[in-house]
């Protein structure tokens, strides 16, 4: 797959932009200086210990204190452990089969590294971790670990063994006795690569640790990199050809780091000469992300529902019928569905569970070949995917890892009429809501004794011309009935289902 990497910067955000056969994979935005925390590293301060849920609340500088688990908790990100008790304490902890009580690790008041591992997200606070990890081009730092991972990406068996045994040389020269985690990207690498990257995070990580003792509680000790340099670093690989930056400054950026880290991609990085081109096709991608129907093809559609809890896909023929037969069709429409979820889920940044309802298929086979292609459309993707089989009730289960916000929490906020719920009141029901609402007006006025002519229900035009047409005959009843008069008026300020009641003053009362 031809893929390329698009960096969009204006004076308001910056917009990254992977491309992939002139398809968009995937799209990140930055506004105001504001990406994501996730990977920055800070002082925190212990702000309130729960035992119940064996979880710690820490203050660390952002909007609300973050939330850390004790699953998350390392010693070794605390200055009073000091190393070696470190790792006396974690090989107790490993043979031990009781958990261990957040008492006995963390107190109030007490200063601690912590690392966001999760973006605050639907109000709630960010979620933090103390086993600390620096990302570098091929390897990931882990400081408080000693063990070597490789990606699981890396499917040859033979590479992974090399990268392991390399690394394994390495450490044996090292002073230190950090763990790494080999990246994807780091497939093929010369020895010399991976060198290079090893002493770029030692050095790094020294530096963080001196910060760590200059920075006042609630400081960062390490910034992650800004959102141009981060895209170039994660996303880029021997499939992205080309690097489009339309500003002379970020490309002077991007250029300088790709020299430094990756200079085997310096002559793809070029500055573009069709700006408003590409600004266009990226704003008609985002408007397609943020809505709720997909269009296959061949005629079918996605309908895709994404909540606090899960995200739900629904898959449809549509005015897609076939050529064969029933079963033939359905087969079709849930091949090509495949990748466009993944894609979809990938483009609008959609995490946690999600649960795809394909239509349902009568044979084995079909099943296999809908799962097959499924599996495979998720082989780019940078986050941790995990996929279920076919439930007895033709449904697939999948856990996608989340660390942001959604494209649509990004671009979007809650709607003021219908406050998030996504369904407004009904013309009939407000109409009959109204009616009821004047029996009780006047109803509470004969109790208090008191006279006037009649109400003026200020409204939507909607629920004006539907009380005047559709409701006129039981309006005239009603007004007859409670012997008042009733007027309307159109409120430019009402919503769907929106209508206040206003007394008109009885003149021969005064």
């Amino acid at each position: 797959m031809q893929q390329e990497l698009v960096i969009d910067v204006s004076e308001y955000e910056t917009r990254v932009a992977l491309y992939g056969d002139e398809i968009l994979r995937e799209v990140h935005i930055e506004r105001d200086g504001r990406y994501s925390l996730t990977g920055s590293i800070y002082l925190g301060r212990v702000d309130r210990v729960v035992p119940g849920i064996q979880a710690a609340f820490v203050e660390f500088g952002g909007e609300r204190s973050g939330f850390l688990h004790v699953r998350d908790i390392v010693p070794g990100a605390m200055d009073v452990i000091d190393a070696d008790k470190r790792r006396v304490d974690e090989h107790a902890r490993s043979r031990s089969e009781e958990p261990l009580d957040i008492r006995s690790v963390l107190h109030e008041g007490q200063s601690l590294l912590v690392q966001v591992s999760k973006d605050p997200i639907a109000g709630k606070g960010a979620r933090l971790t103390t086993n600390l990890t620096v990302a570098g081009r091929y390897l990931v730092l882990m400081p408080y670990n000693d063990r070597i991972g490789v990606s699981q990406r890396i499917r040859e068996e033979t590479e992974r063994e090399r990268l392991r045994n390399l690394m394994d040389d390495f450490r044996h020269e090292m002073s230190s006795n950090h763990g790494y985690i080999i990246r994807t990207v780091a497939e093929g690498v010369p020895i010399e690569d991976l060198e290079d990257d090893i002493e770029f995070l030692e050095r790094l990580w020294q530096q963080i640790t001196e910060n760590a003792k200059a920075v006042a509680n609630g400081e960062v000790v390490y910034q992650e990199l800004p959102l141009h340099t981060r895209a170039v670093r994660d996303l880029v690989n021997t499939n992205v050809k080309s690097i489009v930056v339309n500003d002379e400054d970020t490309l002077a950026q991007v250029k300088d780091f790709v020299t430094s880290y990756m200079p085997e991609y310096i002559s793809g990085l070029t500055l573009t000469t069709d700006n408003e081109y590409q600004r266009c096709k990226l704003n008609e991608e985002i408007e397609k992300a943020l809505v709720r129907e997909v269009e296959l093809p061949s005629g079918g559609y996605l309908l895709i529902e994404d909540t606090e809890s899960m995200c739900t896909v629904d898959v449809n023929t549509g005015r897609f019928v076939g050529s064969k037969n029933l079963e033939d069709t359905v087969f079709k429409t849930n091949l090509e569905a495949a990748p466009v979820i993944a894609r979809e889920l990938r483009v609008r940044n959609i995490g946690g569970l999600v649960v795809v309802d394909f239509i349902d298929m009568d044979e084995a086979a079909h099943r296999s070949g809908v799962m097959a292609a499924f599996e495979k459309a998720f082989e780019g993707d940078p986050s941790r995917v995990q996929i279920g089989d076919f439930s007895e009730f033709g449904l697939v289960e999948l856990s996608r890892k989340r660390t942001r916000k959604t494209l649509a929490e990004q671009m979007s906020d809650r709607c003021s009429r219908c406050g998030g719920e996504g369904i407004v009141r009904g013309l009939e029901t407000t109409a009959f809501d109204l009616f009821r609402a004047l029996h009780a007006a006047v109803e509470a006025r004969v109790e208090d004794q008191s006279h006037g002519l009649g109400y003026l229900v200020r409204t939507s035009r909607e629920v004006v011309d539907r009380m005047v047409g559709q409701e006129s005959a039981r309006l005239e009843h009603l007004s007859t009935e409670l012997e008042c008069e009733i007027r309307f008026e159109v409120g430019q300020d009402c919503g769907p289902g929106e209508f206040t009641l206003i007394e008109l003053p009885d003149p021969q009362s005064h």
